[in-house]
């Protein structure tokens, strides 16, 4: 009987894995349409990769210039950073790009596309 289990086990059809969510959503960014422009350089050579935590400040404006949301108390968010791993936290994909190219410290504007 223990035989039969297991050759029914080895011959069962298996599921193939498919992209995941991240790489699904990564896809609909084109390449070259995220834009980073520094306004203060980091004090590091190192750059954060993925399982790294970042800590950071986002303020998410229009093409106008109106603040929607942010983490600065002087635009109305609460004055604490977010904290996420990176490539294992739910974040905005343009983020998911755009940090991974900055040093610690560094100030950056990026630009993401709609």
């Amino acid at each position: 009987m223990a035989v039969e289990e297991d050759a029914k086990q080895e011959f069962a059809p298996q599921k193939k894995k498919g992209p995941s969510e991240d790489d699904k959503r990564r896809k609909k960014i084109t390449p070259g349409s995220l834009m980073k422009a520094l306004m203060r350089p980091g004090g590091s050579d190192s750059t954060p990769s993925d399982g790294d935590q970042v800590i950071y400040h986002c303020t998410i404006r229009t093409l106008d210039g109106v603040v929607v949301e942010s983490t600065r108390s002087e635009y109305g968010g609460k004055g604490t950073p977010i904290r996420q791993v990176l490539g294992k936290s739910k974040m905005i994909l343009g983020l998911l790009d755009g940090l991974p190219t900055m040093l610690k410290g560094e100030v950056a504007m990026v630009n993401l596309p709609c």
